[in-house]
């Protein structure tokens, strides 16, 4: 009786180790970690994936592009993370036109020429503009003579993901060559295109200073397939993306979205129990986009306009 009483003992005691090697090899076929893509040293540091080749009309359009701006050849993609934050959900297919964006974000000299004043807490030419607010940039916009207006939330990820379908435009490893973010940004911002760009030619997407858009914040996506989506049409909140020199690398993730109120010039953390605020959260700026009016409609189809 003794014997069986010890291998009993025996098999009760293998079955938990059995148990913590099948789950190991079970964890070892899912996703990475946050850490794991998050980390910065080691894995696999992969670059973006080539654009398609552009048509003789497209190579056009992309030499007629305004002065520091990139053409944006339009497409279908799928639009937010089903396996991230809850308002980046819900995973959708959107499609949008052509259109052109800023190669950089907006400087700090561009802005004083056009608005007369430097905003900016940390103070350099060549850096981004920052500490200004949706209606601030309503005015750059409104003085820039129809070369400027801002992305909206669609136009902005599509332009940031660069046809890619990973965690970053160049891949799912975060990557120092392409962006300013906490770990090597020393605490301030940068001169913008110091950074390798996207597949679209934009540099900064990621990292150096939040970026305005011009949709309004709700909570999740709605809808199925959109075609140039807008976003709601009001709310209390502006969605702004991209992160920034003092974000993690988790925030700088393609479809991380965050909002912050128009009349506010800083994106300000309250910290737990609310305490005081955290000022390493003020840098915010924007890029300029800008429409690509379509060929101009034939005779029979002002005749025949489509009926919605």
């Amino acid at each position: 009786m003794n014997v069986f009483r010890t291998v009993g003992i025996l098999l009760l005691l293998t079955l938990p180790m059995g148990c913590s090697q099948s789950d190991n090899e079970k964890e070892g076929d899912q996703v990475p970690s946050i850490s794991e893509i998050e980390a910065v040293e080691g894995g696999e540091k992969s670059a973006p994936a080539a654009p398609p080749e552009l048509s003789e009309e497209d190579k056009l359009k992309a030499a007629q592009a305004p002065q520091g701006m990139v053409f944006i050849k339009g497409g279908c993609f799928t639009m937010g993370n089903d396996r991230a934050q809850a308002d980046e959900k819900y995973e959708h297919e959107v499609c949008l036109d052509d259109f052109y964006m800023d190669r950089y974000e907006v400087t700090q000299a561009r802005w004083e020429k056009v608005m007369g004043y430097n905003p900016s807490k940390n103070v350099k030419a060549d850096h981004p503009v920052e500490q200004v607010n949706y209606f601030d940039v309503q005015q750059f916009i409104e003085k820039s003579g129809g070369v400027c207006r801002l992305p909206t939330e669609a136009e902005w990820e599509y332009a940031a993901r660069g046809y890619a379908r990973t965690r970053y435009f160049w891949g799912n490893v975060m990557n120092g060559a392409y962006a300013w973010f906490e770990d090597n940004s020393d605490k301030i911002t940068h001169p913008v295109g110091q950074k390798k760009p996207n597949q679209f030619g934009l540099h900064d997407m990621m990292g150096n200073v939040w970026e305005w858009t011009e949709d309004w914040y709700s909570p999740y996506y709605v809808g199925n397939k959109e075609t140039n989506p807008t976003g709601p049409k009001e709310g209390e909140n502006k969605v702004i993306r991209g992160g920034s020199f003092d974000s993690s690398a988790g925030a700088l993730r393609i479809t991380n979205r965050t909002w912050l109120n128009p009349k506010n010039r800083v994106f300000s953390k309250v910290a737990t129990y609310g305490g005081s605020v955290d000022e390493l959260y003020n840098y915010v700026g924007f890029r300029c986009a800008k429409s690509i009016p379509g060929p101009p409609a034939t005779t029979a189809e002002k005749e025949n306009p489509a009926k919605g």
